[in-house]
């Protein structure tokens, strides 16, 4: 199930990155705080049709970016809610999935890209908001549906948007999603999310 983008080309974690070291943390690295935590609707939905939604708000995001940066997406994830409860029933989980963009945006860009993005998100009528106590460079937006989507540009370049969707079944013997397909790692075996295209408007 792997989604084409602009490049060829992870996943559980995000890369808060360092040069030569790779300091691995969730994947919001604490920026995303309670605003961008999707609220629960009232029913399950398929994983396939998570993943539908999950790549429709990737997309919403890049929307009105221009010019279109590179980027390659994370293999879908599902995160365990409740494990059940006294009635039998299995319980949700929210599916996730990170889109992490790969060229170069100079400093003095990263608001003109999150502007873009929100504009997107605007456009589509989401709700959007700063995430409360964050010291990063970032955005989230949330739909009627109670899903969530955010940008966050972490402190070494690295820039994730990452949507989540909430409420799918809990499934624990295999994949929600399909069979994983290997997320793109460097040569020491750190996730491969370090930007590297250069690009005439973005990176100067």
């Amino acid at each position: 199930m792997s989604t084409p983008s602009t490049t060829p080309l992870p996943r559980r974690l995000a890369a808060c990155a360092v040069p030569g070291t790779l300091v691995f943390v969730l994947t919001a690295c604490g920026a995303v705080t309670d605003a961008a935590q999707p609220r629960a609707s009232a029913s399950l939905v398929s994983p396939e049709q998570a993943v539908q939604r999950l790549d429709a708000l990737l997309e919403d995001s890049l929307s009105q970016v221009q010019p279109r940066p590179r980027y390659w997406d994370a293999w879908p994830r599902s995160t365990e809610q409740t494990g059940g409860t006294e009635d039998g029933s299995p319980g949700y989980a929210t599916a996730t999935r990170d889109r992490y963009i790969m060229t170069k945006v100079a400093p003095a860009k990263y608001d003109a890209l999150i502007d873009m993005v929100g504009q997107g998100w605007k456009a589509k009528g989401y709700t959007v908001a700063a995430p409360a106590g964050s010291a990063l460079p970032s955005l989230t937006a949330r739909t009627p549906d109670g899903s969530s989507v955010t940008i966050t540009v972490f402190e070494f370049g690295n820039i994730d948007i990452s949507a989540t969707v909430p409420r799918i079944p809990v499934i624990r013997d295999h994949d929600p999603f399909g069979t994983p397909t290997p997320d793109p790692v460097m040569a020491n075996g750190n996730l491969d999310v370090l930007p590297r295209y250069d690009d005439p408007f973005w990176s100067s």
